[in-house]
């Protein structure tokens, strides 16, 4: 390429010095334009292959994680529409939703049990408690929460049923008639206990009888409002710790258990209900916990809290007192390591 470059150079220089000949010009011109032309139809031809290359080790990537070619020709297609990286529709559930909701826009008669079996290989049929949801999608069947109608009247509601499109809410021991109607704005108002506060608004599209309960039906949306429940991030673990705490006649005594969430501010540790009977632990007590993580050994100052049962125990809540910088860093570099773990556990998890 150089070398045709240099006559070319060199066919303007003879040119210049012996004065415009027409038919020199005329060769100048060809001669570059067949240069640019070839530049241009090798770069193209190059990005081809280049494509194609990278499609043959998406499919093939796809196929290592359980899909059909047709599942992952659907997803590299319609990554290429929404301007997604398509390996990361692979890897992350944020991008895959947003590619198959363009599917279902541009595909009426779209198959629902091929993107429930796409969305469960890559194992996106569910958001890990404590990361936030991207699409109402994600929220479980039964979760309570209340609609609010639009002069402020409010029903309690439970996810009934959800499908690709729509979800499905029942409104508990509610009867007609409804201060709202179909075309109808609704607010959902829900608590995600170890997340926090949602809120979505849509447009009511039926109200139906089913085995005498009264459903509404709304569109899924991805804009939900979310109010975090706590200021700093909890995650679950499962810890070895040690709790130390003074008895009334002033004796030391320990408790032998596992942490069951951590966050930089406190933790939560289970005990069984009938050993918690034995402990006498009560809210505003003094304790001490020793554990260890990421290979340092914790040991933090903590009162408690509170006192709730889950299933077969009863689990402590606690928040630290005067916990020292490196053991809060520790933490905090304990929970990015899980949050990461459980954005990517996704398709790993099997």
């Amino acid at each position: 390429m150089d070398q045709r470059v240099n006559i070319l150079v060199e066919a303007w220089r003879k040119t210049v010095e012996e004065g415009v000949n027409p038919k020199h010009l005329l060769y100048v011109f060809i001669g570059f334009s067949v240069i640019v032309l070839t530049i241009l139809i090798t770069s193209k031809v190059k990005d081809i292959l280049h494509e194609r290359n990278r499609k043959k080790l998406f499919i093939d990537s796809a196929k290592a994680l359980g899909l059909t070619e047709k599942e992952a020709e659907i997803l590299w297609e319609y990554a290429q529409e929404v301007e997604r990286e398509p390996f990361l529709v692979l890897e992350y559930k944020a991008p895959f939703e947003k590619v198959i909701q363009k599917y279902i826009e541009d595909n009426p008669n779209f198959d629902e049990h091929l993107i429930r079996d796409i969305r469960r290989k890559l194992g996106f049929d569910e958001v890990p408690e404590g990361l936030p949801l991207i699409s109402t999608k994600d929220i479980e069947l039964f979760q309570t929460g209340n609609l609010i109608a639009g002069k402020g009247k409010i029903f309690p509601v439970a996810l009934y049923d959800k499908d690709e499109k729509y979800t499905y809410w029942y409104l508990i021991d509610q009867k007609p008639p409804f201060p709202f109607k179909l075309g109808d704005k609704v607010r959902i108002r829900f608590l995600r206990t170890e997340d926090g506060m949602y809120t979505f608004e849509e447009t009511v599209e039926d109200i139906f009888e089913e085995d005498g309960k009264y459903i509404v039906k709304i569109p899924h949306t991805f804009n939900l409002e979310r109010i975090q429940r706590r200021k700093e991030v909890r995650v679950k673990v499962s810890k070895p710790v040690e709790v130390k705490y003074l008895t009334k006649d002033g004796k030391e005594h320990h408790i032998y258990t596992k942490l069951a969430d951590i966050s930089t501010q406190g933790a939560k540790f289970c005990i069984r209900k009938k050993e918690a009977k034995e402990e006498n632990l009560n809210i505003g007590m003094d304790l001490v916990l020793s554990f260890e993580l990421e290979g340092e050994k914790i040991v933090a100052e903590a009162i408690l809290k509170n006192i709730t049962e889950e299933n077969d125990n009863e689990c402590y809540g606690v928040q630290f007192q005067n916990i020292d910088k490196n053991a809060r860093n520790t933490i905090l570099k304990f929970i990015q390591k899980e949050q990461h773990r459980m954005l990517r556990k996704v398709h790993r998890k099997g």
